[in-house]
């Protein structure tokens, strides 16, 4: 009985110990790659809502680059201590003109099921600009909600350097827990 225990012993020890090293990895490795992100104000909705909770994939860009329809979280150049959610509109070499009914890029009207507007014949946050030809490394991002949206209407263009991740899941609250569409297909005429 005494040679068991002693035998056992440091299989308990080490098997403890692996135990612990293995949470340390998972854990270093989740908080690595994935981030919570709480939803602040309405300029997304209907998708996002003030306090649902989204998880941010932080490797996304690692391997790519952001794609047109993707919503992302990112500090905006005019003030890099917040930190925003909205859709990615523009990517570089893209030429975006921002019309008072209508998105157009690289001349082509976006068709924008995800937004919302309380009235289709106001201008978008009475914002028209000219055309805007995006460079290397910049991104043009708007709010769904594009009547309350500070996005790149008013502060320009997002540096890739800014982007912190890709939102990819509403996991709060439980009863509306779901994938962040990125609309693909509604991007698919637009080049490249």
């Amino acid at each position: 009985m005494r040679g068991a225990f002693r035998g056992n012993g440091p299989t308990v020890a080490r098997e403890l110990i692996e135990t612990v090293v293995l949470t340390v990895i998972v854990f270093l490795a989740i908080n690595i790659s994935v981030r919570p992100y709480s939803v602040d104000g309405p300029s997304m909705q209907p998708g996002l809502h003030t306090d649902d909770r989204v998880l941010v994939n932080l490797l996304a860009y690692d391997f790519g680059s952001p794609r047109r329809g993707d919503v992302i979280v990112f500090h905006p150049p005019s003030d890099p201590s917040l930190s925003y959610v909205k859709r990615v509109i523009g990517i570089p070499g893209d030429t975006i003109l921002v019309t008072a009914n209508a998105i157009v890029v690289n001349g082509h009207p976006l068709n924008e099921p995800y937004i919302q507007l309380m009235n289709k014949h106001q201008p978008e946050n009475n914002s028209v600009l000219p055309a805007i030809k995006l460079g290397p490394n910049q991104y043009f991002v708007l709010g769904d909600n594009r009547q309350n949206s500070i996005d790149s209407r008013i502060f320009g263009y997002v540096p890739r350097a800014n982007i912190i991740g890709k939102a990819e899941l509403v996991y709060w609250p439980l009863p509306v827990a779901h994938g962040i569409s990125t609309y693909s297909s509604d991007f698919s005429g637009v080049g490249r």
